[in-house]
């Protein structure tokens, strides 16, 4: 299974996490797997990928040649990196409201919280969003002047339209 070095490489490059300090190669595949599954439920896929986030496993592999979905993987990657930011956030949150005094010594834990909002504001997981928006849909105006139909993936239940008929 290709897709458990290569995705948790490039996973590994965009949370800084290179020299395998934070998290461990089998953590990383479990979020991973996680994320494939997010991934799978909110974008249409010509391909049915089959995903058990205990085991981890994705079926097929979206990272070998004959079934290479460079798409699918990189939307994997970036939603696994936004769910690691969003843990990060939440524990540093907790963290934040902490205050230790000793005598004259005061230590105060709230100093990151910031940073971790901006990761969640402007990162991965607005990344994430942004793209998985442009690849539902495509470029919206030269769609719709070129064809009624987005792309070869397209559904209508994409659109979240309800009937204004219903009662």
């Amino acid at each position: 299974m290709a897709w458990t070095t290569n995705l948790v490489t490039a996973l590994r490059v965009i949370i800084a996490d290179m020299d395998s300090v934070s998290y461990t190669d089998a953590r990383l595949q479990s979020i991973l797997s996680v994320g494939a599954l997010y991934v799978k439920q909110e974008i249409n896929w010509s391909t049915v990928y089959t995903i058990d986030i205990t085991v981890p496993t994705i079926s097929p592999d979206p990272t070998l040649t004959a079934t290479l979905n460079t798409d699918f993987s990189n939307f994997i990657v970036l939603k696994s990196a936004c769910l690691i930011n969003q843990g990060e956030l939440r524990t540093k949150a907790i963290i934040a409201g902490l205050e230790a005094k000793c005598g004259p010594a005061v230590l105060k834990t709230g100093g990151h919280l910031d940073g971790f909002k901006q990761l969640i504001e402007i990162g991965p997981c607005a990344m994430y969003e942004v793209l998985k928006k442009e690849y539902r849909f495509g470029n919206q105006e030269v769609a719709g002047i070129l064809s009624p139909f987005i792309n070869d993936n397209f559904s209508p239940s994409d659109l979240y339209v309800t009937s204004e008929r219903e009662n």
